[in-house]
């Protein structure tokens, strides 16, 4: 798949609750086509490293991210205002893939890990999708609007404190769906949760590593993700053979 370096220009920055922001971008080209988990490598003010972001969204001509203020280099990116601009490397790494004989399938994500999951069913209609999401409170959903009750069939939104939805982890609910397939982006808690729902119900799941990156193009190796091939431990590059792998090769 085409990777580019699009000049992108802010057109839209929304935060919401403590600390994430929704940031909308036109670009001058039009983009290449982006799957679902893929991300970009931005390029942000006064920082050396660019800093790697999953695309939560996109069009030929615009691409949405949510980030999370987290660190210095991402708090130079969101403070950025309206019409500002730079460029970014995208899209980057393998995506989720969609296997043409399964077509019920359901996501589970816990705040800012939602974002790589709603083009699953965006990006494929005729899927049956389900999604179990999580967050801290009612408050971090809202960086996401409606747009997961728009493109999924179910949606059940779980929070720590019970101000909506489920109160607890959307890793409860799994023993109330069936899906063929499996896609999960969380902390490491929850993946090991999903890793073992799937493996016990012989269910193929995919998982999209949240890794700490650098180069962003597989050359630093600071973003390893330890994988079983062959019966044998390996590291491979979050970056470059990631971010997703199938559930059951990462070793965590």
């Amino acid at each position: 798949m085409k990777t580019i370096k699009a000049e992108l220009t802010i057109s839209s920055i929304e935060k919401h609750g403590k600390n994430l922001y929704r940031v909308t971008c036109a670009s001058k080209t039009a983009l290449p086509k982006i799957s679902a988990g893929q991300f970009a490598h931005l390029k942000v003010p006064n920082k050396e490293l660019r800093r790697p972001v999953c695309v939560y969204r996109n069009t030929e001509n615009t691409v949405t991210f949510i980030v999370a203020d987290v660190g210095e280099g991402t708090n130079s990116f969101v403070t950025q205002n309206k019409g500002a601009q730079f460029d970014a490397l995208l899209p980057l790494g393998n995506g989720f893939p969609v296997l043409p004989d399964k077509t019920n399938i359901a996501v589970i994500g816990g705040g800012t890990g939602c974002a790589p999951l709603l083009k699953i069913a965006e990006d494929n209609p005729s899927l049956n999708c389900t999604a179990l999401l999580g967050f801290q409170n009612k408050a971090a959903k809202g960086v996401y609007g409606d747009d997961f009750d728009k493109f999924f069939k179910k949606v059940c939104y779980c929070t720590d404190d019970g101000s909506l939805g489920y109160h607890g982890f959307p890793t409860d609910l799994l023993t109330e769906i069936a899906p063929e397939v499996l896609y999960v982006c969380g902390a490491a808690g929850m993946v090991k949760t999903v890793r073992e729902y799937c493996r016990k119900l012989g269910v193929i799941g995919f998982v999209s590593m949240e890794q700490r990156m650098g180069c962003g193009v597989g050359a630093c190796l600071v973003c390893s993700v330890k994988v079983m091939r062959e019966g044998n431990e390996k590291l491979l590059r979050a970056c470059a053979d990631g971010p997703v792998f199938p559930i059951e090769d990462v070793v965590l």
